[in-house]
């Protein structure tokens, strides 16, 4: 039985999975040897048993010259937020001010660490909420306190009316 790719193609039997170091290698010297370029060819390669698909991105994630490995930058950082401002989840084009950087591993960066400053904000949020709220209802009973007092006032102030008008008239 012959599995079937999208359109009724014939899917080869390509090797999934991990990479192995005989692998890269294969592909490092067919790229030194090719140029980068025509991936559906490096599939027909001896030894290597990928598509071309998965040649090419293992190329450009992993093994290309000058490719930055490590951890982000402040400095990277900063870029990336203010071009996400700018341009949005175009993360090639943002790749392109980073020297060394993928568009993957900026996107990768992004959709980690944004979720959890987005956390962080959100529970700092929520957090400024309920002071607000806090301070809301002490204003209210304030209020409800003042509004006691003013009525206490007025009744008092009635009563000692009353008082006068009722001492008035008994004279």
């Amino acid at each position: 039985m012959v599995a079937r790719m999208g359109w009724g193609i014939p899917e080869k039997g390509w090797r999934k999975g991990p990479w192995t170091p005989e692998e890269d290698k294969l592909l490092i010297e067919y790229v030194s040897l090719h140029g980068e370029g025509r991936w559906s060819s490096v599939s027909r390669c001896p030894g290597l048993n990928r598509s071309g698909k998965s040649c090419r991105l293992r190329w450009v994630n992993y093994l290309r010259p000058g490719l930055k490995r490590g951890q982000i930058t402040p400095q990277e950082e900063g870029i990336i937020i203010e071009l996400h401002a700018l341009l949005g989840n175009k993360w090639s084009t943002i790749a392109r001010y980073l020297p060394g950087r993928t568009d993957n591993e900026i996107k990768n960066y992004w959709r980690t660490h944004s979720k959890k400053k987005e956390k962080s904000s959100q529970k700092q949020l929520e957090k400024r909420k309920a002071q607000i709220l806090k301070q809301e209802e002490e204003h209210q009973q304030h209020l409800q306190q003042q509004q006691q007092q003013q009525q206490q006032q007025l009744e008092a102030g009635d009563m000692n009316m009353v008082n006068t008008i009722a001492h008035e008239n008994q004279r």
